[in-house]
């Protein structure tokens, strides 16, 4: 089954994002670590009460933990792809807790329609290169 695939690749995933151990992980989901290890590995099928345990313990949705909610696993692997470090990723997110207006204004930007969201992408591209051409 593809959702039990995902479970083990996001089981894995989550776990070594939040920096933790199999042993980590099942203290905080009351199990032993060999339980975490079969789920992980796909030797045993998850029971509710464990899929309750992961979504608690990773914060997300028994959905997304089973993949489920694609879009949102997807996003979530791309970014930490393409920011190898928590560390960049949580400096984008620090940025924009601070600027509220430039939340505001992506906010704004993601509720356009594509083809006018891609021209407003391109005109903060071609700006803020512009800018940088100005200050260099």
């Amino acid at each position: 089954m593809k959702e039990l695939e995902t479970l083990k690749k996001n089981m894995k995933f989550y776990r070594q994002e939040y920096g933790w151990s199999q042993e980590d992980l099942a203290a905080r989901m009351n199990v032993s670590r060999s339980v975490v290890s079969r789920l992980e590995t796909g030797e045993q099928a998850p029971e509710l009460n464990y899929l309750i345990s992961l979504s608690n313990a990773f914060e997300v949705s028994i959905d997304q933990l089973l993949g489920r909610e694609e879009i949102e696993n997807t996003i979530l692997h791309e970014v930490y792809e393409r920011y190898k470090t928590k560390h960049q990723l949580s400096e984008i997110v620090e940025y924009l807790v601070k600027t509220p207006q430039m939340l505001e204004q992506l906010e704004r930007l993601m509720m356009m329609k594509s083809k006018n969201r891609k021209h407003a992408e391109n005109v903060i591209v071609h700006a803020i290169q512009e800018i940088q051409k100005i200050i260099e």
